[in-house]
This record gives structure tokens, sequence and C-alpha cells, in this order.
């Protein structure tokens, strides 16, 4: 009997990293659409200075290997994320910006495991996150906030985290002036 339990105990250790390779973790890094050239049309595309933000956020989301990347139906995410699907040879799967409580329920359901880039709009961050299972605080994202990157780690088991990143980009003069927003 007593040879037996070191012989279990050995096996267990062997197979145990067999077994976690199986449990990853979700993760889902969300950014809103680079400036836009006017707050006053609904589908407004982007201005001078994101254009030039779409080019510096390429090796920043690049860096985080993404399978599958999101946006909405208007413009200006899709042109914030162009460069980068292009770079990586990926399409990025379009949704209604009206389906944002819908959109966590289908990445979690058919992305699990997965990492992925979700280009989106500020005032339905919070939304998308509380969708992803995050509890905690959440920080307001307001109407002139560009910069930041939120990812939301969602583990097979136990609570979505969120951490917030500064994209660490120059801001480029005209996102500080109100018609670049």
């Amino acid at each position: 009997m007593r040879l037996r339990l070191p012989h279990t105990f050995l096996l267990f250790i062997l197979l145990s990293p067999v077994f976690q390779l199986g449990a990853r973790e979700t993760t889902v890094v969300l950014l809103r659409h680079a400036e836009r050239e006017s707050l006053w049309d609904g589908d407004s595309p982007l201005s001078p200075a994101g254009q030039r933000r779409i080019q510096l956020l390429v090796p920043l989301l690049e860096a985080f290997r993404p399978t599958t990347l999101y946006t909405s139906d208007l413009a200006r995410t899709q042109q914030t994320l162009a460069p980068l699907a292009a770079r990586l040879g990926l399409k990025p799967l379009i949704r209604s910006k009206g389906d944002s409580a819908t959109l966590p329920a289908e990445i979690l359901r058919d992305h699990r495991g997965e990492t992925l880039v979700v280009c989106w709009h500020h005032d339905l961050m919070k939304k998308l996150v509380r969708g992803l299972g995050v509890k905690g605080a959440v920080p307001y994202w307001s109407l002139d906030t560009y910069d930041w990157l939120w990812i939301v780690h969602v583990p097979d088991q136990g609570e979505a985290s969120l951490e917030q990143r500064m994209q660490g980009l120059s801001a480029p003069a005209e996102a500080r002036s109100p018609q670049g927003r």
C-alpha cells in the first residue's frame, strides 16, 4: 500500500499540467474608436488625429496576438481596426452598435479561451465590461477619452477582472480640441 501512494502522487504531479492546458482564459481588449471628425455626425469618419492614432495602435494591439476582431457598424470603429486587420489578415466581425447588450454573450459563447480586440463606443464600454462578468468598480469613460485600453480577463472559473492601461501613444494636438473629438 505504501508503494502505491507515492506512485499515485507522482502520476498526479505529472498529469497536472495536462489538465491545466484545457483551462484557458478569455482575454478581451476593449478600446474606443480613434478621434472622429465631428461630434454632430452620427457616423462621422476619423479625423486626421484619429488617422495618426490608428497607425500607432497597430503594434500595440498586435502584441496581444488577437484571434478575433470586433467592431460596431459605424465607420469610425471599422476604420480604427482596419490597419490591424490588414496586418493580421483578419476580417473584423461587425455588429450593430445596438448589440452592446448581446455582444458579451456572443464573445463568451463563441470565443472561449481566445484573445479578442473589440473597438466600440465610450458610452457603451461599461455595458460590455459588465456583460463579460466584471463585478467590481468600472471607471467612467468620458467623451474626450481616446487613450485607454481596457483588458477584461475572463478565467474558465472564477470572476472576471478589469485591467486599465494607457495606450502610451502621443495624443495628437487635434485630439484635444473640441472639433477633433
